[in-house]
């Protein structure tokens, strides 16, 4: 090419405008010593290629528009051909024309390929990106959310376009999943499985999932609407079983024969009597950390990201802080939590597998793991505690949630009426 020895090493070389065609492309290479080398088309306004070292060659088109100017990418060459850049390169001018700049339309096409998102790859989108917009979720709720939607929304209604997706399609889903057709054994690990039911409160609790999900969708921008809020869901059924003083004690000495007789291990019966002297929820103490506890103030002490309603002191009394300086004494120095696992440096795993047998054992097959944190409200309740005691113990952050207990507080009234009764048939 005419000139290019008096060129400096690494100067950019643009060539006079010739019409591109596939010859002249094959044979236009970057000239040695240059950074790269640019040859026009003298048919579209801007349309070039680009010629570098490696043997690379790139369809770009320059653009200016209202002052502004930019360098837009079409493709490699050998990836497409000069035919279809100059297809591109037109329809780029053609929204120049229209008043629109190339990064603006690239932009709405982003967009429009997020709107017609599947909506099994909606789910995942707000499981990786929705953290971001929910700081104070605890990581245990998103998993359990990831659980609801993969193994139930996303087996009826993930291909479906996530905009298409109607009231009537998640009620039918809910439907579905109350009778049961997501019901399966998972393979979780080489020792692990997960049993999915399915049934009324999986579907309930799956469909609240998925409103969360579309919820976001909206702030995103994604879908215009959420087709899960005018889904009649079904009411939960109150499952509140509240241990009596005597089931307390015959638990406590099921423990105790339990674990003297070596068939329950000692850590799982000090989570379960821990689980009732405290009224704590079951991630609280089962990954219970020794920084957390403290002793000289007999108190629990848990972050924001432990406790489901935000940081959160729970009182010990003298029997739990009993069973923790004990353990404490047989710590490991390894050992961070409280209740260690023997196979990780995390803490223990299977506690609802000894409870269930634990409850069989006692004659508590009906009681279930939270009803023991029901039991500790109840038995302070019926000690003439108030309701804003008992919800400040439990880490209540609303005060109707502590509300289902106002009826236990009628015992010490039941005493008043039966002195009452004894006064006026003491004569008898």
């Amino acid at each position: 090419y005419p000139g290019l020895r008096e060129l400096r090493v690494f100067e950019v070389v643009d060539l006079a405008r010739t019409k591109l065609t596939k010859r002249t492309v094959d044979s236009f290479h970057c000239p040695l010593g240059m950074e790269r080398a640019t040859l026009f088309d003298s048919e579209i306004l801007g349309l070039h290629v680009e010629a570098f070292p490696s043997g690379r060659k790139i369809y770009r088109l320059k653009w200016k528009r209202d002052g502004k100017q930019g360098r837009e990418t079409l493709g490699e060459h050998g990836v497409i051909t000069l035919e279809q850049a100059r297809k591109k390169a037109i329809a780029l001018r053609a929204n120049l024309l229209e008043g629109k700049a190339p990064k603006e339309t690239r932009a709405a096409k982003a967009a429009e390929i997020r709107r017609a998102i599947a909506l099994r790859d909606l789910i995942e989108m707000w499981l990786t990106e929705g953290p971001a917009a929910a700081p104070s979720k605890r990581q245990s709720s998103w998993d359990t959310d990831a659980r609801k939607l993969r193994r139930h929304i996303a087996p009826l209604l993930g291909a479906k376009r996530a905009r298409e997706v109607s009231r009537t399609d998640v009620e039918n889903a809910q439907r579905g999943i109350t009778r049961g057709d997501t019901a399966r054994d998972v393979k979780t690990g080489p020792r692990g499985r997960s049993i999915v039911k399915g049934g009324e409160g999986a579907a309930r609790s799956a469909v609240l999932s998925l409103s969360s999900c579309y919820s976001w969708a909206i702030d995103q921008g994604i879908v215009d609407e959420n087709p899960c809020l005018s889904v009649k869901k079904s009411k939960p059924r109150k499952m509140e079983r509240f241990l009596s003083q005597e089931e307390a004690t015959r638990l406590f000495a099921t423990l105790h024969e339990l674990q003297v007789c070596g068939q329950i291990d000692g850590g799982f019966a000090d989570m379960i009597r821990l689980l009732l002297l405290t009224g704590a929820r079951k991630s609280e103490i089962q990954e219970l950390q020794w920084r957390e506890i403290d002793f000289e103030r007999q108190l629990i002490r848990l972050s924001r990201e432990r406790s489901k309603t935000g940081e959160k002191t729970i009182p010990l009394n003298d029997e739990a802080l009993r069973i923790l300086k004990d353990r404490l004494r047989r710590r490991k120095i390894s050992n961070i939590h409280a209740f260690p696992s023997r196979r990780s440096a995390g803490p223990a795993q299977g506690l609802q597998k000894a409870w269930n047998f634990a409850r069989t054992r006692a004659d508590l097959s009906d009681v279930r793991l939270h009803d023991l944190r029901h039991s500790f409200a109840s038995f302070a309740a019926a000690d003439g505690a108030s309701l804003y005691l008992i919800g400040k113990a439990l880490g209540h952050s609303q005060s109707q949630t502590t509300e289902r207990y106002a009826h236990l507080r009628d015992d010490p009234l039941r005493a008043v009426a039966a002195g009452v009764q004894n006064r006026i048939f003491s004569g008898k």
